[in-house]
């Protein structure tokens, strides 16, 4: 349904309230400030491999020659397609994500770049005839096609926002050229009102174009119809408070459209300070957005979400600070986003580099984002942005557990280091479309190197099989019962069933780390089930995965363990040796697994062969295997737990033991419970220790012997 539309918005011969002098004032003011060639100087200087892929990619751009290939599109394609001036909604390679890439106009300020890098001038021309041809060859409907979605004009918009500053100052525009896009952007920005869904406040694509409009209002208010500036400041900390949770998670279980969402809040933070340095008038909102947070956290120590209030002041910059926390917490250690529910492993250095040039005590984002600035956050942040960079102190990140009980999301690492063991885990709701059914999906990196990896997305078209494929159970590290469990896609965006998450839990004591997963639902026979993971990981560089399994009747297990593409799998006696580069871990088992061939898409797109391992069991209303990764060198056997005053050990399905040895000085017992002791005593006997709880780990180094009870 759309909401209620103001009449003023829908006339389209409504008059600008500034004048076109006023704005190329303006215009100068900004780009003087901005200082266009101190950022090529550092461009050249630090951004040197970038800058030459810059150039080419402008020429390509001169020929009308498209290669979607940045670190923040969508849906990338690199492989390069020549499409003719007016051609906005053709489709060379069958994908309709094609021409949505096409339309956003996210490489046209790399042809600027260039200009600016070159002073060759044909650069310029290019992108302001490409903006032209876009506005004769497409109207501004209602209706919509395919070159005016609401979320590619969100984008769009943002684009041309950007560089109206750099073509106004000078002669880049005629003042009928000047006029003919301002008219088109005050009528697509009223366009984005009137086609507004009720559902865009719980979605990216709502961001996308509120953040837009906010930034157009920067300094452009006098073009925007009346009414417009206001309700898009509303309406974006309506969208942010519903969208970003209180552990600072976005909702919809994407790191790629996390980011998405925090990129597009980092460009208006951009535009807003911008603004106010050329003494702009910003509208009340917009003021209140940027005014500094009344309460503040010490960000190297702050916890997920912490010192977010949409209530107060300063809160688009809250935003990006927690946004931005999370996704430094989530990166794996060699700070890349994760696969997971359609995303691309992605290099978020840029991110956290606008952090750290943007946000005051942003020292952790310093840190992670090295000694200098990658070229495009360079182009975005301008020589202001860039001396905020260089200034801001490095602080290395303190915590290495971040728990967000709130989405699901549970990351841990040894260390900040490069070469850290990693953990993350997921057991959360469905979220939004992008979402895939990979309850207590587990990632698993061993000296800094990725073994237990995400399946990726590779694409998001309906006729191909890939696309269920992939957003499916089994394209995870998880546990599937008669290959139905845990949700069924039926489409691009939707699923015939999904599972339900319950509460996790979640401990941790002196390097030792538990965590437990529950989900259930139905067979489509109407057989409830019931699938619990249970996760214990040593800092040393040890995990244990146990599967708890009920089902009533008779079923087949299955439980895929997807490995990085860099892996060599190994059939050994114990079980599987696996191998990447200089580390190696030994996967023990209490059932058996074979290798397959299987999908990976670490980008979209792309895909490769790869392999899965896949552990097999037959079971009758109840099941519990577990699997233990070590390092190849250490020894690991079952360990024996007695109920006191028995000399029967309990059976492996009671109770998850394993010790594991590095050498002579080093060992640990693990030992996790998976059914309820209720007949007889409850203390039970390890190795001559009296035990109780029901995650424990046993710490017996050669000169102290200590207990950590997790639950």
């Amino acid at each position: 349904m759309l909401r209620h539309i103001p009449a003023s918005f829908l006339s389209e011969d409504a008059p600008m309230n500034v004048s076109l002098k006023q704005l190329r004032s303006t215009a100068r003011v900004l780009a003087a400030q901005y200082d266009v060639q101190a950022v090529a100087r550092y461009v050249e200087t630090h951004c040197g491999q970038e800058a030459a892929a810059l150039r080419a990619q402008a020429d390509d751009l001169l020929e009308n020659r498209f290669v979607f290939c940045d670190r923040w599109d969508m849906e990338p394609c690199r492989i390069p397609y020549t499409v003719a001036p007016g051609q906005w909604t053709h489709s060379p390679n069958g994908d309709p994500e094609w021409v949505f890439m096409l339309n956003r106009h996210d490489y046209l300020p790399k042809l600027w770049q260039a200009a600016v890098l070159t002073g060759d001038g044909r650069y310029t021309r290019k992108v302001t005839a490409s903006i032209l041809d876009w506005i004769a060859s497409n109207s501004i409907t209602l209706e919509g096609t395919p070159a005016t979605r609401t979320i590619d004009t969100g984008i769009r918009c943002m684009n041309w926002c950007r560089l109206l500053p750099f073509l106004l100052e000078g002669d880049a525009l005629t003042d009928a050229e000047a006029e003919t896009i301002l008219h088109s952007l005050a009528e697509q920005f009223a366009n984005l009102r009137q086609r507004y869904l009720a559902r865009y406040t719980l979605s990216n694509w709502g961001v996308l174009q509120t953040t837009a409009i906010c930034a157009g209002s920067a300094w452009l208010s006098g073009v925007l119809p009346d009414g417009l500036e206001a309700w898009a400041w509303e309406e974006l900390r309506t969208q942010l408070r519903l969208q970003i949770l209180e552990d600072g998670t976005h909702w919809e279980q994407s790191p790629m459209y996390h980011v998405e969402v925090l990129n597009a809040c980092t460009k208006l933070l951009i535009q807003l300070q911008a603004a106010r340095q050329a003494g702009c008038t910003l509208c009340p909102a917009a003021q209140d957005a940027l005014a500094r947070p009344e309460t503040a956290c010490a960000e190297q120590q702050a916890g997920p979400g912490e010192g977010l209030d949409f209530a107060s002041g300063g809160w688009l910059e809250q935003a990006v600070r927690v946004m931005s926390r999370h996704v430094l917490y989530t990166a794996d250690p060699a700070l890349f986003q994760l696969p997971q529910c359609d995303s691309d492993v992605t290099d978020v250095r840029d991110v956290l580099a606008r952090a750290a040039a943007l946000l005051p005590d942003g020292g952790i984002f310093r840190w992670a984002a090295g000694e200098t600035l990658d070229m495009d956050s360079a182009w975005q942040l301008g020589a202001p942005g860039i001396a905020a960079f260089g200034a801001q102190p490095a602080q290395k990140p303190v915590r290495c557990s971040w728990n967000c009980p709130r989405s699901g999301n549970l990351a841990l690492r040894s260390g900040w280091e490069p070469a850290a063991h990693f953990t993350a885990v997921k057991n959360s709701p469905l979220g939004s479309s992008h979402g895939h059914a990979d309850q207590t999906h587990l990632n698993l990196y061993y000296k800094g190197k990725p073994f237990l990896v995400d399946s990726g997305r590779y694409t998001y078209r309906e006729d191909d099989p890939l696309r269920l494929e992939l957003k499916a159970p089994a394209a995870h590290n998880v546990c599937v019962i008669d290959g139905q469990s845990g949700g069924t896609p039926d489409g691009s965006w939707s699923y015939a069933d999904y599972a339900e998450t319950g509460p996790n839990y979640f401990a941790e004591e002196g390097g030792a780390h538990y965590v437990e997963m529950p989900f259930h639902g139905t067979l489509r026979d109407g057989t409830p089930y019931q699938i619990i993971r249970r996760l214990m990981v040593l800092d040393e560089g040890v995990w244990l995965s146990v599967q708890d399994v009920i089902c009533r009747g008779e079923h087949q297990v299955r439980e895929y363990f997807h490995l990085a593409a860099d892996v060599q799998a190994e059939s050994i006696p114990e079980g599987w040796l696996l191998h990447s580069g200089g580390a190696a871990l030994k996967l023990r088992s209490t059932h058996p697994f074979t290798a397959r061939t299987g999908i990976l898409s670490p980008c979209y797109n792309e895909k490769q062969d790869g392999v899965v391992l896949v552990g097999e069991a037959a079971m009758r209303d109840r099941w519990t295997g577990c699997t233990l990764f070590v390092d190849k060198d250490w020894t690991a056997e079952p360990a024996h737990v007695y109920q006191a005053g028995s000399t029967r050990p309990l059976d492996p399905e009671t109770v998850s033991a394993w010790t594991v040895r590095s050498g002579s000085e080093k060992a640990w017992t693990l030992l996790v419970w998976n059914r309820e002791n209720f007949r007889g005593a409850k203390v039970f006997d390890c190795q001559g220790r009296p035990v109780y709880g029901k995650a424990v780990v046993l710490c017996g180094e050669t000169h102290s012997r200590r207990t950590v009870r997790l639950k």
